[in-house]
């Protein structure tokens, strides 16, 4: 079981004071902001402190620019990568070409946690949110793809119904289930952990922690419950 840190900061010294601070040497997820700010520069920093690094980028174009995009990743030596599975297969496809002799793990987004069944409705899917996310999860895993990024709601059913064995990325993760902030579909890690996730995306328990070497004990802990 891998903690992601959702490291959703503006600037790279608050970036790099927080990992500075932190002993364990956790995945570390970096968006759109960080990674549009500082780019390389970031990247280089992450991977010199010993972490792995997470590219959440949920790349969604035409399949050569994809094919292209993971190709940049694989140069900057990401570990993981997000792109979205509502691209289509020929999109998959290619993106799964471009990480080919690497040891880059594809990520397919399915449905965003902010998401509810309001927006099954807003794009007038015949699918549940559920069967929605099943569907997308599938046609990602055969494509080649090495893990999906789900809500917690949606792994076990994922994972009943895909033959192939996956990785299972979840955001989402509060240490309570009150909900204080724009996630929609939440969960602790321990119920995480029961559904079935293999990766933990955390982000403001951390970040926002007085002791962050403390909360990720605190986590770990909790992850241990579920396994015991």
């Amino acid at each position: 079981m891998n903690i992601a840190l959702a490291l959703d900061v503006e600037h790279d010294k608050q970036a790099y004071k927080i990992l500075d601070e932190i002993q364990e040497k956790i995945i570390v997820k970096v968006g759109y902001a960080l990674f549009i700010r500082y780019g390389k520069e970031l990247v280089k920093n992450i991977k010199y402190r010993g972490f792995e690094l997470f590219l959440d980028l949920k790349l969604h174009d035409i399949p050569n620019t994809v094919y292209n995009g993971v190709k940049a990743a694989v140069e900057v030596g990401a570990d993981y990568l997000t792109i979205h599975t509502l691209g289509g297969r020929d999109m998959i496809e290619k993106a799964v070409e471009g990480k080919d002799g690497s040891n880059l793990k594809l990520l397919g987004v399915t449905i965003l946690t902010s998401h509810s069944q309001d927006y099954v409705n807003y794009i007038k899917s015949q699918y549940s949110l559920q069967d929605l996310a099943l569907n997308l999860a599938k046609e990602g895993i055969l494509n080649g793809l090495d893990g999906i990024v789900c809500s917690s709601h949606e792994v076990k059913y994922l994972k009943l119904n895909i033959d192939k064995p996956f990785l299972a990325v979840v955001p989402g993760i509060r240490l309570t289930t009150e909900k204080t902030d724009d996630q929609t579909r939440i969960a602790t890690p321990k119920e995480a952990v029961l559904n079935g996730a293999d990766i933990l995306v955390i982000g403001r328990p951390i970040l926002q922690s007085q002791d962050k070497n403390q909360t990720i004990k605190k986590i770990k802990e909790m992850i241990d419950e579920a396994r015991a």
